[in-house]
């Protein structure tokens, strides 16, 4: 089997459903996510490669539309500076309305096997 025949699932709930881990950098020190439980792990030797499906590649494409405003909020409160409105600035510099956003945003995933 070739590495394009191959997609990474979460190993922490197999007997459930696979799960296939979302490629991010919301997360210090990891770059696989499971949006099912919240394993994260490094991009060598995360999770278990099992056979690409379409049914796998439609799930991970639903959950990455799902997730995408929570692994977005995480990416901002940990990171250092980010551009906005063409200026670096820390989150704290940020005005209210925006950090209350997405402090709201980091609260509101559900893990469905927490």
């Amino acid at each position: 089997m070739s590495f394009d025949d191959e997609i990474q699932v979460c190993p922490n709930h197999r007997d459930k459903e696979l799960t296939p881990l979302i490629w991010t950098f919301a997360f210090i020190g990891s770059e696989y996510w499971c949006p099912a439980c919240g394993y994260n792990c490094g991009m060598l030797g995360a999770g278990e490669d099992v056979k690409r499906t379409k049914v796998l590649e439609n799930r991970l494409a639903r959950y990455k539309v799902k997730s995408k405003k929570f692994l977005h909020a995480t990416s901002l409160l940990l990171w250092s500076y980010f551009t906005y409105k063409g200026e670096s600035k820390k989150f704290d510099e940020m005005p209210q309305r925006f950090k209350t956003y997405w402090i709201n945003q980091s609260k509101k995933w559900k893990y469905k096997y927490a």
